[in-house]
């Protein structure tokens, strides 16, 4: 009778990990037949979790019992985001259950259900020692993924991905997509591999071991950037640079601190200097944007025409247009989870045209179809309208606020703001929130992060902190 209470944790385990490092790896779990299989193994091991919770406590491996791991004091800060993200949960289920179309609303409602779960199990589910388990597999996990994008793209030229053909539009254009079918997307995974090895190199208590696979993962995360040639990607990469100077250098002496800092400063500008002034493909990507996508009305040739007009003109400026025009119809509650691919083609085009006067639009609608926003933040306001929107910020500002303000940073913590950082800038101009598995990676770093700061919130307050010593990932 007592086995199956053994097993459970493993079990738990294991099946939280399948969707966490295997999503990245299957197309990002975006095709309907890859997301149920790792969808379900979110549900089950959510389920054995909460069977965990009705269950007697028993000791674990180092003799503890661990229900200690969910005292009041150290679940406070994850319960209240909790909390929040219920309400905002509630929420969209209601609205997923008005919804016209059940399928896209049931998709989008769960991509919103199942990062939350995969975040609760990591703060409040697992043992630290299989926390610190869970950090080394995701690092090396995306090392893995950078280095196959990497290889893939030498050795193929991304026409492949994985065992599918690749789109033309981006091997022709040279871009390397990795293991996913839009390079912006491999930019977004790595970018999440830039957080975590920054945070290994810069916290004060990582052994030198660790800082130098830091920077390992570092730099393969930086070619991968690169080679994918994802604008969004380029400037995220330097909003996550500047993170790390802000937070990653919190915790050393003063004058260390200023001293890397404007270190750090100094080699970024000259690095973008240098880059600005070269003319690789991926620069010309970022000075031909304008030129090369406003040509659908003769008018915004002229040199005259405003950088903003330029903006609208572009292929993401028009379903970013096209998204706030459709809020605009329902400000408060949105058009409905998953709407947007289906009330595109009436929102798309511009709202000059005049059907009295035979005028048509200087932006039709007619010569493409918009699935997602390309804008997770645009979207969010479109199908959840204001309320959603501010229910959805509230927990997730109060998740980074409680992380910036932690007494101690580890390398799970600071991978975590950095992590936060990283999705909430580049969420401004792309949807890799709509990708699965890069969202299912983000939920397992934040709660990483989390558990770390609410467990350093309870030693803190039964102690002094004590000397900051070489350690491994976290104390």
């Amino acid at each position: 009778m007592n086995e199956p209470r053994v097993r459970l944790p493993s079990v738990q385990f294991a099946l939280l990990c399948i969707p966490v490092l295997l999503g990245p790896w299957l197309f990002g779990a975006w095709e309907m037949w890859w997301f149920w299989p790792f969808t379900l193994c979110v549900l089950l091991s959510s389920l054995l979790f909460g069977i965990r919770l009705l269950l007697p406590a028993r000791p674990s491996e180092d003799g503890k019992v661990p229900g200690a791991t969910r005292v009041p004091s150290a679940a406070r800060q994850g319960a209240v985001v909790a909390l929040l993200y219920g309400i905002f949960l509630l929420y969209a289920l209601v609205r997923s259950l008005q919804a016209d179309v059940a399928m896209d609303a049931e998709r989008s409602f769960l991509l919103h259900l199942t990062p939350f779960l995969v975040g609760i199990q990591v703060l409040f589910g697992l043992h630290p020692r299989r926390r610190r388990i869970l950090y080394v597999l995701m690092a090396a996990n995306l090392f893995l993924i950078g280095a196959y994008g990497i290889a893939n793209h030498i050795a193929t030229g991304s026409e492949r991905v994985l065992w599918e053909a690749g789109y033309a539009k981006y091997f022709g254009e040279g871009r390397a997509s990795g293991p996913y079918f839009c390079p912006d997307h491999f930019s977004g995974i790595m970018e999440l591999a830039l957080a975590l090895g920054l945070a290994l190199v810069l916290t004060r208590a990582s052994e030198t071991g660790w800082r130098l696979a830091g920077g390992g993962l570092c730099c393969i995360a930086a070619i991968g950037v690169v080679l994918s040639k994802s604008r969004g990607g380029g400037l995220t990469v330097l909003a996550v640079v500047a993170a790390a100077m802000v937070w990653g250098f919190t915790r050393w002496p003063s004058r260390k601190r200023w001293w890397w800092r404007l270190s750090w400063a100094t080699s970024a500008a000259i690095a973008l200097l240098i880059f600005c002034n070269t003319g690789t493909g991926y620069m010309k990507r970022f000075t031909g944007y304008f030129e090369t996508t406003a040509d659908t009305d003769a008018a915004l040739h002229d040199r005259a025409v405003t950088l903003v007009q330029r903006a609208r003109a572009t292929s993401r400026g028009r379903m970013i247009g096209g998204a706030l025009r459709a809020w605009r119809d329902a400000p408060l509650f949105g058009i409905g989870p998953g709407m947007h691919q289906h009330l595109w083609p009436h929102y798309a085009a511009s709202s000059d045209g005049n059907r009295e006067r035979g005028a048509w639009p200087s932006l039709p609608n007619y010569d493409f179809h918009s699935y997602e926003v390309h804008s997770d933040w645009v979207q969010l306001l479109e199908e959840y309208g204001a309320v959603g929107l501010v229910l959805f910020l509230l927990p997730a500002g109060t998740l980074f606020i409680g992380l910036v303000r932690s007494t101690e940073y580890s390398a799970m913590l600071l991978g975590g703001v950095l992590s936060f950082v990283a999705m909430g800038f580049h969420s401004l101009g792309d949807f890799n929130l709509q990708m699965p598995g890069t969202t299912w990676t983000l939920a397992a770093i934040l709660g990483l992060a989390a558990a770390d700061v609410t467990r350093r919130t309870r030693r803190s307050r039964r102690s002094r902190p004590a000397p900051v010593q070489n350690v491994k990932l976290d104390r």
